[in-house]
């Protein structure tokens, strides 16, 4: 994002104020200024802060050195110090557009999409009163590409396109602009939209390691894989020390099977960039690509560390766990990356394969088959579910997902000897499954385990949630010790406003602590259920207990805040991060109005996460549950007949 110039009109503004400063010390803090400027005007930021910040010390209403020292902060990638020196210069000169714009750019870089845009707006407005003159080009084009910026940011991608429109037209020559609106077209998957800006930031920016990176990644989903490659190899040629250029290159070269060469990448980026969790990600990839899988997963870990919201990260350790044979934890990590991302196709595909393997077979089927719902043309997403397809018996179902492997990837499927041979390995020692209830495993009753599971995941995915709770209620049976039907009951009996939901997320935390990804979650059930039985007691004292055992900063600790009062509303919608967070947001927010007495407002945000939260969330469920349950009629009669038919 292009950072503003700062005006002459503003000079009135800008002056040393001298007063009190002893003669001596004024021109060693003038010396300072001077020199300070020079190392910001020569590029050398991390040289000119000590010098700013003593000019700041003796003239702390030196506005321009704050803007300096605030630039010198971004270029640096520090916006959390950028932030207050723009704040004051803002507070100092309340109608400065320019202003505006760079704290804009500062709470963009810390994520603060809200706030940012509220700058970008006042810049544009602003920009439109000035009595004095009417702005030039890229001062008016930054606070539009600001806008748009931040629509990118949040999703809002035909939103950018129509800002950076308006940008491009004030201002034709800024190559920064156009990268932004090839992100955003990218982003829709317009690619020749994409491809015709970044080629465009290319003409106009010919040293933009960024320009060549874009357009690498456009073309690399174009399927031009040689001319990829070529840009980023520009991109690394004109910006040496432009890392993520080296993690794309890596990554290409990873899937074109050239180990070492990518291997030799990500390291670039690792030495460049030794704690980025982007950086250690690719290369934990890279380790499980090789078969190194444990060492894969002390550098995935640290990566997730790192970035507790790196969906990718979370996937290849996934991976590493799945190949190590550790299929529980696999799923978790899958759980996760799915959470955090739930457009990637090869979280699916991984998911449905662990889920295979330990014989949650109709789960399988629901990821491998979401995976070819959001990536049909893909040749290994294809020929994974063809695998299951064959491994359960169906073998008609295989042989149809292996055509379109075959078609979209002749090679894939050439290399692996053909669809007809593949077909018949994959269908030795097969299931042979006539339906997916029917299963048997090496260890005496897991097969009858597992299936009650997977009735009761069939009737609950039908809202029938008392025959889910039957089927459950065996399953614990056979098994006390199995965790995921604590968790499943205990959110069916909620959906049906059955009590003892808190009994079993009791179960499950002491079945498996609070380290677990799903502790929260089942604390939060549990409260939930204890406020509506009016065990008001166990639910503050759940409530405390998950508070403090829940990671600071992680979800969905601001959900629990909420429910103790030490968070509002907005604040946490706006801490809601992806379509998940905000339907778990919203439906927790309608459950709690409800139980305040709002039944307007409580409805009106269940029927938000109803109309808006993704199918798969266990709180889509919970609030159409709550929905219907206000509208079911209450008379036993008529209740005895709905239940009936729900059977």
């Amino acid at each position: 994002m292009r950072l503003p110039r700062i005006r002459g009109v503003h000079a009135l503004m800008i002056l040393l104020i001298a007063t009190g400063v002893p003669p001596g010390r004024a021109g060693s803090v003038n010396d300072d200024r001077d020199a300070a400027f020079r190392l910001y005007d020569a590029g050398r930021f991390a040289e000119a802060v000590p010098l700013l910040d003593r000019v700041l010390e003796a003239h702390h209403r030196d506005v321009q050195a704050r803007i300096k020292r605030g630039n010198c902060y971004l270029r640096l990638e520090q916006p959390a110090r950028a932030i207050p020196d723009f704040e004051f210069v803002a507070r100092f000169s309340p109608l400065n557009a320019s202003a505006q714009t760079n704290l804009g750019i500062a709470l963009v870089m810390a994520g603060r999409y809200q706030d940012a845009q509220v700058c970008f707006e006042r810049a544009i407005v602003f920009w439109s009163w000035d009595p004095f003159f009417r702005p030039v080009g890229p001062d008016l084009a930054s606070a539009h590409g600001g806008l748009a910026q931040v629509y990118h940011r949040t999703g809002r991608n035909l939103e950018a396109v129509d800002e950076y429109d308006r940008a491009v037209k004030i201002f034709p020559s800024d190559p920064n602009l156009y990268m932004g609106r090839g992100d955003a077209h990218q982003s829709l998957n317009e690619l020749d939209a994409a491809l015709a800006d970044y080629s465009e930031a290319v003409r106009l920016g010919p040293n933009s390691p960024r320009a060549f990176a874009g357009r690498g990644v456009v073309l690399e989903k174009l399927g031009r894989t040689d001319e990829a490659l070529a840009d980023y190899e520009h991109a690394i040629a004109v910006g040496p020390g432009y890392t993520p250029a080296y993690s794309l290159r890596g990554g290409l070269l990873a899937r074109l099977g050239k180990n070492d060469r990518a291997m030799a990448d990500f390291d670039s980026a690792l030495r460049a960039r030794p704690n980025d969790s982007a950086a250690l990600k690719d290369r934990g990839g890279m380790l499980v690509r090789t078969g190194r899988n444990d060492q894969a997963l002390a550098v995935l870990d640290r990566a997730i560390a790192r970035d507790p919201r790196n969906a990718a990260a979370y996937l290849n350790r996934g991976a590493a766990h799945s190949n190590l044979g550790h299929y529980e934890q696999a799923i978790a990590d899958l759980e996760k990356s799915i959470d955090l991302d739930p457009k990637d196709p090869k979280s699916h595909t991984n998911m449905g394969l662990a889920l295979f393997m330990v014989g949650s077979y109709d789960r399988s089927m629901e990821e491998l088959s979401e995976a070819v719902r959001l990536a049909p043309r893909n040749a290994i997403v294809r020929m994974n579910r063809g695998n299951v397809y064959a491994k359960l018996g169906f073998r008609e179902q295989a042989a149809a997902d292996y055509g379109e492997s075959e078609r979209a990837d002749p090679n894939l499927m050439a290399s692996l000897g053909g669809s007809a041979r593949l077909l018949e390995t994959m269908s030795r020692q097969s299931l042979a499954m006539l339906d997916q209830k029917r299963v048997t495993l090496d260890r005496p009753g897991a097969g009858e385990v597992s299936a009650a599971l997977e009735r009761g995941h069939a009737l609950r995915a039908r809202e029938n949630w008392k025959g889910a709770i039957t089927e459950f209620d065996r399953t614990i049976e056979l098994d006390p010790g199995r965790a995921e039907a604590y968790v499943a009951r205990g959110w069916s009996r909620f959906c049906a406003e059955e009590p003892d939901a808190e009994a079993d997320a009791r179960a499950y935390l002491k079945l498996r602590g609070w380290d677990d990804r799903f502790s929260a979650y089942m604390a939060l059930l549990g409260v939930l259920s204890a406020r509506r039985a009016g065990h008001e007691e166990e639910g503050r004292r759940l409530l405390d207990e998950s508070i403090a055992n829940s990671p600071p900063g992680l979800w969905p600790l601001p959900v629990l805040l909420y429910l103790r009062h030490d968070l509002t509303l907005a604040a946490l919608l706006e801490k809601a991060r992806g379509a998940t967070q905000e339907a778990e947001a919203h439906a927790v927010i309608g459950l709690e109005l409800l139980r305040r007495g709002d039944r307007k407002g409580g409805i009106e945000h269940l029927r938000w996460v109803r109309d808006n939260g993704p199918s798969k969330s266990i709180f889509f469920d919970v609030a159409r549950a709550a929905l219907q349950n206000l509208d079911a009629p209450r008379d036993p009669l008529s209740r005895a007949i709905e239940a009936r038919e729900k059977r």
